[in-house]
């Protein structure tokens, strides 16, 4: 007899034994349960809390100790809700229409005090248009990685400049805030746009996750003049890079070696230029790298205005580090 057919003459037997344990068992806890409900302690087993910490991409910081986090793909640079773009902290100083928000952002807390003001770095030429400092936070996202943004100091105006002290949980991949200094242009793409910057990275930045980068919102001219922000494209400028990856996936290469990272299509999605090596400071032709996209078709003909021009800090985890743009300006 083959093994599968021993196995089911036993089914009979095996069936009858296990009904006269049920009703022996029944029988018991018949008796027992009015024993058991009226001795039983109210305190309950004890119970824990797994907390899964570390994250797949960042597992060599992780200790041996810690439960083995769940694989995931390789980190790339989130993009950027598009309600982070409806909550300017300032209007245009021109007569250009202000259109109210989608959704009213949250206001800062009333309880911090103003920051001092920073001299801005000589170095850096003035521009002409004014800048403005805001911490740019995705309120609910930042809760739950527990990203903070410390403002040490702040100057605004044609020559701006900001430090802040950035943390959140160690091994925190996602970008959830980006303080910089923030430059409404709505009008027409300029014929000349440039941009200088001078910054001080931590001194140590061994473990952090962080990028300086611009972040310039584009639109056609008829709604970047009307300071319409639905249907916008995303151009970021890397100029200083430690562990980030941009959105998307590489898609050429500029002039001047700068790589080109394409998330989306060419009108509402996201490009990144990433310089060839990490920049403290220098002048950014922006005019000229729209203008090498759009032949490249990266970015769309269609889009002819310019909504702002930004500049900052995108630090999944800063560390507690203190991050400084020591001069920032905007030039049209």
């Amino acid at each position: 007899m083959g093994t599968r057919a021993r196995r089911a003459s036993l089914k009979p037997k095996l069936a009858a034994v296990a009904a006269i344990v049920v009703v022996v068992a029944v029988a018991v806890g018949i008796y027992s349960s009015e024993k058991l409900v009226g001795s039983r302690s109210r305190s309950q087993a004890g119970h824990y809390i797994a907390t899964s910490v570390g994250h797949a991409l960042k597992s060599a910081s992780t200790a041996s100790s810690q439960p083995t986090p769940t694989p995931s793909a390789k980190r790339t640079h989130a993009t950027k809700p598009k309600a982070k773009r409806r909550s300017k902290p300032h209007s245009p100083a021109s007569s250009a229409p202000s259109s109210p928000p989608a959704s009213a952002p949250s206001p800062p807390p009333s309880s911090s005090p103003p920051a001092p003001s920073l001299t801005p770095i000589t170095s850096v030429p003035k521009g002409n248009v004014d800048c403005k400092f805001g911490v740019d936070t995705w309120s609910g996202d930042a809760s739950n990685v527990g990203y903070s943004v410390s403002e040490k100091a702040a100057t605004d105006g044609d020559l701006a400049a900001f430090s802040v002290a950035l943390n959140a949980n160690k091994g925190t991949t996602e970008v959830v805030g980006y303080p910089s200094d923030q430059c409404l242009i709505y009008k027409r793409l300029p014929s000349t746009l440039t941009s200088s910057f001078d910054i001080t990275p931590p001194s140590s930045s061994s473990g952090l996750d962080y990028e300086y980068a611009y972040d310039i919102w584009l639109t056609t001219a008829a709604d970047a003049t009307s300071n319409n922000w639905s249907g916008d494209l995303e151009l970021m400028i890397w100029t200083y890079v430690n562990g980030q990856v941009p959105a998307g996936s590489v898609a050429g290469t500029l002039s001047d070696g700068s790589k080109v990272w394409v998330a989306g299509n060419n009108s509402t999605g996201t490009v990144s230029v990433v310089l060839p090596k990490n920049e403290t400071s220098g002048t950014v032709n922006i005019a000229s790298i729209i203008s090498q996209l759009k032949a490249d078709g990266y970015i769309t003909s269609a889009d002819t205005g310019d909504l702002d021009v930004e500049y900052g800090i995108e630090a999944p985890y800063g560390g507690g580090r203190t991050f400084t743009v020591n001069g920032f300006s905007v030039t049209t």
